[in-house]
């Protein structure tokens, strides 16, 4: 009886099976971080000024939707004051980072004041944040 040998069987065994773990793994896909969007609605007047509180993990770049808009942040762990100076009744108020992953119903903004174009304060009830 002869035993051949197969010298070769053990290279390209190698071979194929590195190449199939490579397809496997995503490495063309999108990294870094997602942007979220604080927008506000309006039963009321025109705001503005508005003060907000973002809370979530890894926050991180607020900046404001509109660049006519000025924005003023302080961030403390996992809450970032954010007041936004600008005139808006309903849209985007301000854009912020979060890693990519993350669901924006893991994140919450809170709307701590508004003021009017004579700088007097607006029921804050008239007015409604979502973040997408």
């Amino acid at each position: 009886m002869r035993i051949v040998r197969f010298s070769w069987l053990w290279p390209v065994s190698a071979a194929v099976a590195f190449g199939l773990a490579a397809a496997c793994s995503d490495s063309t896909g999108p990294s870094g971080p997602i942007q979220l969007t604080v927008s506000v609605t309006s039963s009321g007047p025109t705001g503005e000024a508005f003060l907000i509180t973002l809370s979530g993990d890894s926050i991180s770049g607020p900046a404001a939707a509109d660049p006519g808009h000025l924005l003023y942040s302080f961030a403390s762990g996992n809450t970032v004051k954010v007041a936004v100076v600008g005139s808006l009744s309903s849209g985007d108020l301000l854009r912020f980072s979060v890693p990519r992953g993350s669901l924006a119903a893991d994140y919450s903004a809170v709307l701590e004041q508004v003021a009017g174009s004579d700088n007097a304060l607006q029921p804050v009830g008239e007015y409604t944040l979502t973040v997408n």
